[in-house]
């Protein structure tokens, strides 16, 4: 049910530069569900919290429902806790959330799941940001390609000691009625802007970026660089975000966001309400913000290289009511 290419569609102009698909988006609108959790160690529980979100989304007429990194669990108890907890793809804790999606016919966009790879033989995890369709088949997977290894307020971080960084870039689609493009990012890959200018230029139309932020960086950073990305690439933004006090040792910034592709916030939540928040993506305004000013066909390649290598995913247009779960 899914073609792989690592090709992006291209358009050229007369002088031959490659350029991004601005001869394509999205079509229509698509209402899109954007969750705040507070994530804590009991997977069950947070589980039957994504459940109730997924069914009010489901009555709202969302297409997509987007949770943020971690939404599977968030651990206080060490390194070594989070390696045993984690789980494959095909496991029993994402096999509930695939059934979640196939009996409200939605989309899910499912980012920063603690995946134990099947060649881990290094022994360390992925976090993996799936895509899930109405079906619940996994038609994307994203594996975090920047690791957070810093320096914070809230604490030293190295995200590397125990997960595996991913080797590809992904955009995958069409999702929904509109035949949106998504391109697949998590958390800190929000300050690289060449992994985004890679998305738009394969064809995306909406950048996901589910998200973890700690309050000190999400404090100074987070609305401007969210604001930032939609602005050079000219695409909506959506960032789920975890929020709160997820137990002794973690406290999330959450402000979930969606931004629009001229820059302007179209809501932001607080830093600690945990719920589901909805917007409506309009193809329409993603066009003119295009055509009027055409960024992609101003950029000079030729002086500062090109956009890196992705993936894109280009789904049947139906799929297929047998895939299994």
């Amino acid at each position: 049910t899914r073609c792989d290419t690592t090709a992006s569609i291209l358009c050229r102009t007369g002088d031959n530069r490659t350029l991004s698909t601005v001869c394509r988006v999205m079509e229509g609108t698509i209402k899109v569900g954007v969750v705040q959790l507070c994530s804590t160690d009991d997977a069950d529980a947070n589980f039957r919290q994504c459940q109730g979100f997924v069914a009010e989304a489901c009555s709202a007429g969302c297409e997509l429902v987007c949770f943020p990194e971690c939404f599977d669990w968030i651990l206080s108890t060490g390194i070594e806790a989070t390696k045993a907890k984690a789980e494959p793809l095909n496991g029993a804790l994402l096999t509930r959330y695939r059934a979640l999606a196939a009996q409200h016919s939605l989309w899910l966009s499912l980012g920063g799941f603690h995946e134990r790879p099947e060649d881990g033989d290094d022994g360390k995890i992925a976090n993996t940001h799936a895509l899930v369709s109405p079906t619940g088949a996994i038609v994307a997977t994203y594996r975090k390609t920047h690791l957070f290894d810093v320096d914070t307020a809230d604490g030293c971080f190295l995200e590397s000691g125990f997960t595996r960084a991913g080797e590809e870039l992904v955009v995958a689609g069409p999702v929904g009625r509109a035949g949106c493009f998504l391109g697949l990012s998590t958390c800190y890959d929000v300050r690289f802007p060449a992994l985004y200018t890679a998305l738009r230029e394969a064809g995306a139309d909406v950048l996901l970026v589910p998200s973890a932020f700690m309050v000190s960086t999400g404090t100074a950073h987070w609305e401007v660089l969210l604001r930032a990305r939609a602005i050079e690439s000219q695409c909506f933004v959506v960032a789920s975000a975890q929020a709160g006090q997820h137990n002794s040792k973690r406290r999330s910034y959450g402000h979930t966001m969606v931004v629009d592709p001229w820059g302007q916030v179209v809501f932001q939540a607080d830093g600690m309400t945990e719920g589901l928040f909805t917007a409506v993506l309009d193809g329409t305004g993603l066009a003119g913000v295009r055509q009027k000013m055409p960024v992609v066909q101003h950029a000079r390649k030729d002086l500062y290289g090109k956009a890196g290598k992705v993936t894109k995913i280009v789904l049947a247009s139906d799929i297929a009511p047998g895939d299994p779960l």
